[in-house]
Order: C-alpha cells, then structure tokens, then sequence
C-alpha cells in the first residue's frame, strides 16, 4: 500500500525545508520545531495543573477529566498516565494537549499527562525515573484523584511508550502498583538501528535513522546503557505478568519492526496482546489530527480499547 495521499502532500512539503545534518543540531533548535498541539475533538470538563515533588524532583503533571466523568458520583475514575512522545530531547504539555483531552474523551477516564525531564540534561535512567515515579504517585493518591486503583494504565507515543513499556516491566515487582493495561503508540523498544523497517523507512518519511541515532545519543550516558531493559524493553528476557496491551504502528516507520518485534515477544511470553497497524502512515501520526483524518480515528479505536479494558 502506498501512503495516504494526506501522508504525501506533508512529506513533500517537508521535503522542501533545509534541515541542518543531525550530526550539528542542538537540542535547543530541534526543540523549536516542535508543532504546537492540534484542538481537542472532544474538549475536557476539567484540566488541572500539579506539580509532584518525588525523590526531591520536580515532576509537572496534568491531569483532564472529561464530561463523561461526574463529580458527584461515588464511583473512582479509571486512568491512563501518558507520556509525550518526542525523542526524550523534546515535548511539552501543551504540545500534547490537545491529544490527551481526546484520550480521555474518548476512553471516558482521567488522563494524566507527565511532563518527565528530558535528555541531554537528564539523561537514562532520569525520564525513565520520573516516568515511573509519577505513575507510583499517581497509584498512591488514587483516592485523593478520585481515581480507582485497580484502574491505572500507562501509555505513550515513541519516546513516551518507551517509558510506558519500560514502567510496565518494572511495575511488575511493586506490590503497590498494579496497572490494568498499556498503550503503546509506534514505541521505542531496543537500541539498534538495522532492522527491515530502518532499512526501508530510514529516510524519506519523516523519521529517519539518523534522527533516531542522533535521539538515542542524547538519551543515554553510554552506549552500555542501551542495553538495559528499561532502556530496551525488547532486550527483557522475561515478559511474563505484563497488563493487557495494545500496541499501535505505523507501517512507513522506522520503528516498526521493533514493535512488531515487541508484540510478538509479549504474546510468546502468554500476554494479552492487540496490535493494530495503520499501514498507510507514518511515525508521529497519532498527535497529528490536524494533518491526517487517520489521526483521530486512532485515537477513537485506542480510547474505546480503554474504555473495554477499564470494564
């Protein structure tokens, strides 16, 4: 299948702008080509700003709760922490609010977004760090969030199902943690860079190779790092005991052959797992509805896979 026609007008539109080579960018400047946030679909009742004060660290949140969700009735809210997609080098909250309001909209739960402290600065493990302790945070305080305990997910896009899969791995040894199901959106799952995906997708759709190495660079301390499961989630030798997952691809992506990868590893291991493939597309998609009709309707099928899981 080719790409989507609305694929191919921004790819060639794209193709039009000069990019300095990776190898002379500064998270600085890849931060300021961030695009601000598309409007909400289906706008929040209620968003509040926090801030966690974990381990001494600073770690802003948002939380949006939707119409669906009353304020006077006696039962708890289910809730997806999400976390931002963006290299782990960028994005903000208000890049991403417009698609969290739709998760929550759409999925009929609270969302959480967490705003984690980003490479260079704070390399791995430090996001990985805040990714977790924030969905700890969030678990702990259900009862204070009007959140049921027993209906915590975690999800996120690229970088941020990265960090969703990596705390699903480790939530697995906390006997306070017990989360109910992920969402991983074209993740990042392993430090490698030749697969058939990277092969065929590494250039020319939007995400390339060298952009993901340039990525991965920033990310962690030293390459030994890359290794590490919570880096890597695919390098886990044991997948057992994971929540019900579903995972969401795009087929021009790069990463799509770690994902698949990923999938197949989580149901050899007997988990619970969807994968759906939007193979007309290409990586970052999901956030972007206001280039792509297909954008809103994944995130429609990712909320309803919420709403089933949260039952």
């Amino acid at each position: 299948m080719s790409v989507h026609p609305q694929v191919s007008r921004y790819l060639d539109e794209i193709s039009k702008v000069d990019i300095p080579p990776f190898e002379t960018i500064t998270p600085e400047f890849i931060r300021s080509t961030l695009t601000p946030s598309p409007e909400a679909h289906i706008p929040a009742k209620k968003i509040e700003n926090r801030v966690l004060l974990v381990n001494d660290t600073e770690i802003p949140i948002r939380i949006y709760t939707p119409a669906s969700i009353s304020e006077v009735s006696n039962s708890k809210a289910p809730a997806l922490v999400y976390f931002h997609g963006g290299g782990w080098v960028m994005g903000t909250l208000d890049a991403y609010d417009g698609l969290c309001q739709d998760l929550a909209g759409t999925g009929d739960c609270k969302v959480i977004s967490v705003d984690y402290r980003m490479a260079p600065e704070n390399p791995y493990p430090l996001p990985f760090k805040d990714a977790y302790s924030a969905t700890e945070w969030v678990s702990s305080n259900a009862n204070d969030l009007d959140i049921d305990q027993n209906r915590i997910a975690v999800g996120g896009d690229s970088a941020g199902g990265n960090l969703a899969a990596a705390v699903a791995l480790k939530a697995r040894q906390s006997q306070q943690l017990n989360l109910s199901f992920q969402m991983l959106v074209y993740p990042v799952t392993n430090y490698r860079f030749d697969t058939e995906s990277y092969q065929k997708y590494g250039i020319n759709y939007f995400l390339t190779k060298r952009a993901m190495q340039w990525f991965w660079e920033q990310y962690l301390p030293d390459e030994s790092a890359g290794r590490e499961v919570y880096a890597s989630p695919l390098r886990c030798k044991d997948l057992t005991g994971l929540p019900d997952t579903i995972v969401i691809t795009a087929g021009y992506d790069p990463l799509y052959s770690e994902a698949v990868q990923y999938v197949e590893q989580m149901l050899h291991f007997g988990n619970n797992v969807e994968h759906i493939n939007y193979e007309d597309m290409i990586h970052g998609f999901f956030r972007r509805s206001d280039l792509y009709d297909r954008a809103f309707e994944a995130v429609q099928l990712a909320g309803l896979k919420l709403k089933q899981a949260f039952l």
